[in-house]
């Protein structure tokens, strides 16, 4: 009787393949055939495409930026070099020192024209993220200034509240609810028409059936979502698969497959057990809760756990530090010459001492006062950095949103970095000009007597340049484990999809 049944097990096993096939080829006609699926489609297609414009556009207008000031740096830096050599030959009268380009202490302070800059990635376009809210250059000063976040507004922030609408918005927030509503619409619907229960009859168990349509819905969205996204960036002008930019691009389609399939199996669970409307209700209160509670809610708990110092309180710290009297300048800037042997002569002819040389002293006095607080400051952000960080894990958008930001270049991380590679280069800067300045103080003699210009300084083009980042490099590292995030909670969902006990028709 074993050997009997054996043949009957393999033919029913058979048939069940065979009509699996069927149905899945049915249901694959059925999606592909309805109207529904592709307006919603051609929506999300031209939402995409919209988005991409714009964030390319904002990233070629930022690098029409960098470019601008690079070629402003250049022509004052040429300008400069013009006038040493137009002031160097005899003259009825000599330049004040602040009109001099050839006096270390005054061009240092009044001629300088260095930036530093942080230049679009490549991919800049899939992501503004706080490309608008931060500079992305800097003109850097050899004085001690304020935070960029205390010190810099480029734009009006009624406008910045709006957000702005590019692909990582769509790709974030709007593709869920498509997906939604090509996928719960054909479950829930087949099952308050009774449909569902005719198709369930034709497999051994509705388990099945749940699984084949979860399959149908995936094997469509997820190459047309690739496709879709691909084809904006193209239409936008990205340069999306460059040698540079393809390893990126290619982390990036494995993320938006995992975060296509996550939405996909959500919806397939939730479908499989509810009608048609408490399907949407229960998806878009998900989503809501994904995108938008869970967010705020963290946005909640770090502010009350972790509050911002205010830079009213450190910029009046820096007022009262800045504010000395003639005398103390003076007492000041002596002390500092007498401690080094080669600038001492200059603390004997204070009186005499340009205030652009007397403000190093003064300069590293006022860090020395407002360092606790600044040292302070810089510890409570990091503190609430790192728990946003930490948080950002309790939802999948927010995870998706961090990954596009830092492949796109346009990140807190990577401001974070451009920010201390420009306080690097404000040190370089004022370790080439502050020992020449201090030289001058020391040996008041002017190198071209009688003529307009000092002649002390002629070493333009010495001056130390900024090295902007590469934007793409680290980024495989940075977004990897975020990737594998997605495909985990992927994962987990089509696992309780398949193990479900409570799919009834």
């Amino acid at each position: 009787m074993v050997r009997a049944g054996r043949p009957c097990r393999l033919a029913r096993g058979e048939r069940g393949a065979a009509m699996t096939r069927a149905l899945f080829k049915l249901e694959l006609a059925m999606l592909l055939k309805a109207r529904f699926t592709w307006v919603i489609g051609a929506l999300l297609f031209a939402a995409l495409c919209w988005g991409a414009i714009n964030g390319q556009a904002n990233a070629d207008a930022q690098q029409a930026t960098v470019e601008r000031v690079k070629v402003h740096a250049a022509a004052r830096l040429a300008k400069q070099q013009a006038d040493v050599a137009r002031y160097n030959r005899p003259a009825d009268t000599v330049l004040p020192y602040w009109q001099d380009p050839s006096d270390a202490a005054g061009y240092m302070r009044y001629g300088l024209a260095a930036y530093a800059v942080k230049p679009p990635s490549p991919l800049a376009g899939i992501a503004i993220g706080q490309s608008r809210l931060l500079p992305f250059y800097i003109k850097t000063d050899l004085d001690y200034v304020a935070p960029p976040a205390a010190a810099f507004d480029f734009i009006n922030p009624r406008i910045l509240s709006l957000g702005d609408f590019d692909l990582s918005f769509v790709l974030v927030y709007v593709l869920p609810l498509a997906l939604i509503a090509i996928g719960a619409s054909r479950l829930a619907a087949e099952r308050d028409s009774g449909a569902l229960r005719l198709m369930a009859a034709q497999l051994p168990s509705f388990r099945q059936l749940v699984m084949l349509k979860f399959s149908v819905a995936a094997a469509v969205c997820v190459p047309l979502t690739l496709a879709a996204t691909v084809l904006a960036l193209v239409v936008a002008g990205t340069p999306c698969w460059s040698m540079q930019t393809a390893g990126t691009m290619l982390l990036l389609g494995a993320a938006l497959a995992g975060f296509t399939l996550f939405w996909v199996a959500l919806t397939a669970l939730v479908a499989s057990r509810i009608g048609v409307v408490g399907s949407y209700l229960r998806l878009v209160s998900l989503w809501i809760g994904f995108t938008f509670f869970v967010p705020a809610a963290g946005a909640l708990f770090i502010g009350m756990a972790y509050p911002a110092p205010s830079p009213l309180l450190y910029l009046d710290d820096l007022r009262r530090a800045n504010d000395f009297k003639p005398a103390e300048r003076d007492a000041l800037f002596a002390a500092m010459a007498r401690a080094d042997p080669a600038y001492a002569a200059a603390a004997e002819r204070v009186g005499k001492v340009s205030y652009a040389t007397k403000q190093i002293a003064v300069q590293q006095a006022v860090e020395r006062q407002v360092a606790q607080r600044a040292e302070a400051a810089a510890r409570q952000n990091d503190a609430a950095s790192g728990k946003a960080a930490a948080l950002r894990w309790l939802s999948p958008a927010m995870v998706f949103d961090t990954l596009l930001q830092q492949a796109a270049g346009s990140g807190v991380e990577r401001h974070k970095r451009f920010l201390e590679r420009t306080g690097d280069y404000t040190d370089e800067l004022r370790a080439f000009f502050w020992p020449r300045a201090l030289a001058e103080a020391a040996n008041p003699g002017n190198a071209c007597p009688g003529c307009a210009g000092r002649m002390n300084f002629t070493d333009h083009d010495k001056i130390p340049r900024f090295e902007a980042d590469r934007p793409m490099d680290g980024v495989a590292g940075a977004v990897g484990g975020a990737v594998g995030y997605l495909w985990v909670l992927a994962c987990a969902v089509m696992l309780m999809l398949w193990s479900g006990r409570r799919m009834k028709v």
